[in-house]
């Protein structure tokens, strides 16, 4: 009984749900964010450093990452918080010359902003096609709570779970602050890119990610 009731808690979470039962949405403010929309990475002169992964059907990880990022930035800038995103559709490449250099920056701009913690987004790829699900990464144990928000709030999207474990990523390892690195889905799996390519799901999944925000750091 009490594990339906928790799992009652946190299906019901959501800021709408929240409203619709009369209780008052999270309040984020005064909390800065770090959102990282995985790879865009460019040269100076303009050619493709770390483009990502790129499903059979052409769906492509930097675009879907960016779409999910903005679209969670946006949620986390009304419940009040501050976000910084580390690329963004205004300024869609970072510049770079060497991948984990760039990787390991993102992760100390969260540092010296003292961030209230670091969600790098990313979409998984793999040469199997029937691979599909989503993973959760983090490394240190500040870490954690996020994590596991994370994981649970992404588990009612149906997408199944590929990995869910500490790891040490150039990310990971580089945060102080509270960090996780979520892979969205596979675009290597024509069922899956396709639906997490959707715009409709992508708001799905940056609520997912919302929520799990909300739940581990809202006042």
């Amino acid at each position: 009984m009490k594990r339906i009731i928790f799992l009652a808690m946190l299906l019901c979470w959501s800021s709408a749900c929240l409203a619709a039962n009369g209780a008052q949405p999270p309040s984020l403010a005064g909390r800065l964010f770090v959102v990282d929309p995985g790879h865009g990475v460019r040269y100076p002169d303009g050619s493709p450093l770390n483009v990502g992964a790129v499903g059979p059907g052409g769906y492509e990880e930097a675009k879907i990452t960016l779409a999910v990022a903005e679209d969670l930035a946006r949620r986390l800038r009304a419940a009040g918080a501050r976000v910084v995103m580390t690329r963004s559709y205004a300024k869609p490449y970072r510049i770079g010359t060497v991948i984990r250099v760039d990787n390991r920056a993102r992760a100390a701009l969260a540092n010296r902003l003292g961030a209230t913690a670091f969600i790098a987004v990313h979409a998984d790829g793999s040469l199997d096609r029937g691979r599909r699900g989503t993973s959760v990464f983090w490394l240190r144990p500040n870490s954690a709570a996020l994590a596991r928000a994370v994981r649970a709030h992404l588990a009612p999207l149906g997408l199944g779970e590929s990995e869910f474990h500490m790891r040490d990523l150039a990310v990971t390892n580089e945060a102080r602050v509270p960090a996780v690195l979520v892979e969205i889905g596979f675009v290597s799996n024509p069922a899956q890119a396709q639906l997490i390519a959707s715009p409709a799901f992508q708001e799905r999944e940056a609520q997912a990610l919302f929520d799990a925000v909300a739940q581990t750091f809202a006042a």
